[in-house]
């Protein structure tokens, strides 16, 4: 009978000695890891406040554009329908947000954020910037900018082979 000593699994300490084979040179996956270093510290914090990532994000962009429609949000957003619909609805829940029908279309509701809103906003804020602020620390501002136009560069990469490829479906 093996005991735990024995099971060939690392503990918990023992994991990040673990060999990563591969993995540790692939690109997508050291922006995946280096993403989740930064989300879950954003998160951390804003847990604080009361919200999510994804709740301030949503926040600043209807904030920005009062009166938008959930389409127009949730394609700013990168999100489909079926997932901005019950953010939107917590966020109203809780008071943060309104959803208000258009004066020449009473059927399309506009979305707006709401006082306490513009105070969580408010409050998440700094404690947003302030962990961009750490991941910003460690590269100097030539550093930064040159990784934003990797980054950049990366996507539009990505998101060009993914439209040939779709045009290539299309025409096949």
């Amino acid at each position: 009978m093996l005991t735990s000593g024995d099971s060939g699994i690392a503990d918990d300490d023992e994991a990040p000695s673990l060999d990563q084979g591969m993995l540790l040179g692939l690109m997508g996956r050291e922006l995946r890891v280096t993403y989740l270093a930064v989300f879950r510290r954003v998160e951390d914090q804003l847990e604080k406040v009361g919200i999510t990532p994804q709740q301030f994000a949503l926040l600043v962009v209807v904030e920005r554009n009062p009166g938008a429609r959930q389409t127009l949000l949730a394609k700013a957003r990168g999100l489909d329908k079926s997932t901005l619909v019950p953010m939107i609805d917590r966020l109203e829940r809780d008071g943060l947000l309104e959803r208000r029908p258009l004066a020449n279309d009473r059927r399309v509701r506009a979305i707006w954020i709401t006082e306490r809103g513009k105070q969580i906003l408010d409050a998440a804020i700094p404690v947003v910037r302030e962990s961009d602020d750490l991941v910003r620390g460690s590269l100097t501002e030539s550093e930064r900018a040159q990784l934003l136009k990797l980054m950049e560069k990366i996507r539009i990469g990505i998101e060009d082979s993914a439209a040939s490829a779709r045009g290539n479906d299309a025409a096949a």
